[in-house]
């Protein structure tokens, strides 16, 4: 008689695996390393974040067929400015055009705030081997670094927005769903 460590079942035949879950007879029990569950945890809050509402059935497949490059200007900095004034007609540009004037505003805000930290300098001296051979003044590397993070993440936002409009999507943007400048 055998008992699976992995179900629990006990079978009176020689079988190689358990008849009920498959798993092979005298293999250990998988274990879960905390690394695992911090993944699963990580994973859990990403989705969460990725999910926003998508409103694709209220617009017409046409509508994004046909207006598909104007749609795509929307994601591409200060062009949001021409389907956000020119094109009243289409409901799926429209909404898009919302969405990267939104996307266009954190990105001014950005570069505002990632000009006045770059004028943050400290001296730092320049050495090789022990010599001296000057001074320089530099942004600090923790100012840089989540500065040019930030600024990742605001250019992912934008493909992420690129890529719903090649899919013919009306889907809200993450976390830009929660600030609605424009509506």
């Amino acid at each position: 008689m055998a008992v699976c460590k992995e179900c629990g079942k006990e079978t009176k035949t020689k079988a190689k695996f358990c008849p009920s879950c498959g798993a092979e007879f005298g293999a250990k029990k998988k274990e879960v390393s905390k690394t695992d569950e911090i993944g699963e945890v990580i994973k859990e809050k990403v989705e969460k974040v990725l999910d926003t509402d998508d409103s694709t059935k209220e617009y017409e497949k046409k509508d994004a067929k046909d207006n598909l490059a104007m749609a795509l200007l929307s994601y591409l900095g200060f062009l949001v400015l021409i389907p956000y004034f020119l094109e009243k007609n289409s409901k799926f540009v429209r909404y898009h055009a919302i969405q990267g004037m939104n996307l266009l505003v954190i990105w001014v805000g950005y570069s505002v705030v990632s000009g006045l930290l770059g004028l943050i300098k400290v001296t730092k001296s320049v050495t090789y081997w022990g010599y001296v051979y000057g001074t320089m003044k530099i942004t600090p590397w923790w100012i840089n670094v989540p500065v040019y993070l930030l600024g990742c993440a605001i250019g992912v936002l934008a493909i992420i927005g690129i890529v719903y409009v090649c899919q013919g999507k009306a889907k809200e943007l993450p976390l830009i769903n929660k600030l609605k400048i424009f509506k």
